[in-house]
């Protein structure tokens, strides 16, 4: 099979052919001059790890990143009167602009997770408007409801881990939750790729965490066993389990998982069989 890379090279050459060329951004050309180096392609791999984080926008954490559709895309979505999708306007008709979270001169660290479940996610696309983020996503806490969070943003100075791992690795930007909901359906879809057992329109969706949370909620199957039937290892790490296992008080905000995997929820995992939960 022609790798990608490849085929690059004899477009390459092709368009050289045709005169083309000066068509090939120059950071390209000279991509496709460096050979890859010995064990540094995916067939070298010997572990490959999915860690899934959330409650955040890739323009919440890369927007001011050099090179990727962050807030200085030309492409963006156009608001229905015409402003880019950042600039988003209140029932007031006061209008906002992405702004930076101080992490160190401001409490953007305890501002907490707006809201992000299925209503308010909905409401905020507003029918493909994508104008009601300010009404939709105002945060929870009174004294702060007034403020335009949903607007804010972190650069390189907040968030330097992040930073380093973009600058080292491969960044995927237009990156979004897979559906427009909380965390239970979106890890559903990163563990199995779907939110119903059967892909059609009288197989109920679980658009809600209620709809999953719970110890043999669903059923369908997952991405480890599939790996499990072509004879690859996988394992998961996390801390303690979601159902009732115990804890309390400060061990539990430590040591629980808070519903955030949801491999605990499917049937076939037997979670339940936790020695607290038999008979």
């Amino acid at each position: 099979m022609e790798s990608r890379r490849d085929f690059i090279k004899k477009a390459s050459l092709l368009t050289g052919a045709l005169g083309m060329a000066g068509l090939i951004p120059e950071s390209i050309q000279r991509a496709m001059a460096i050979n890859p180096a010995v064990g540094t392609t995916y067939l070298d791999a010997e572990h490959v790890v999915f860690l899934m984080q959330e409650n955040r926008s890739f323009d919440h954490a890369f927007g001011t990143l050099k090179g990727v559709r962050g807030f200085n895309d030309p492409r963006a979505i156009r608001l229905p009167n015409n402003y880019p999708v950042w600039l988003q306007s209140n029932k007031k008709g006061e209008t906002y602009a992405p702004f930076r979270l101080d992490i160190k001169d401001t409490k953007a660290t305890w501002m907490s997770a707006l809201p992000h479940s299925w209503e308010n996610q909905v409401d905020a696309r507003n029918n493909g408007d994508y104008d009601g983020w300010l009404e939709a996503k105002r945060s929870g806490n009174k004294q702060y409801a007034d403020m335009p969070l949903t607007m804010g943003y972190y650069n390189r100075e907040d968030i330097p881990f992040y930073y380093a791992l973009a600058d080292a690795f491969t960044v995927c930007d237009h990156n979004f939750c897979s559906m427009l909901t909380g965390t239970s359906p979106n890890r559903c879809f990163f563990w199995t790729g779907k939110i119903r057992e059967e892909q059609n329109e009288n197989s109920m969706p679980h658009v809600s965490n209620g709809f999953i949370d719970g110890s043999e909620r669903v059923n369908w199957s997952t991405f480890p066993e599939r790996l499990s039937k072509h004879k690859v290892d996988w394992k998961i790490y996390q801390n303690e389990l979601s159902v009732g296992v115990g804890l309390d008080g400060e061990e539990d905000y430590w040591l629980a998982n808070f519903t955030d995997n949801d491999m605990e929820f499917f049937k076939q995992y037997h979670v339940k069989r936790h020695p607290l939960h038999l008979p």
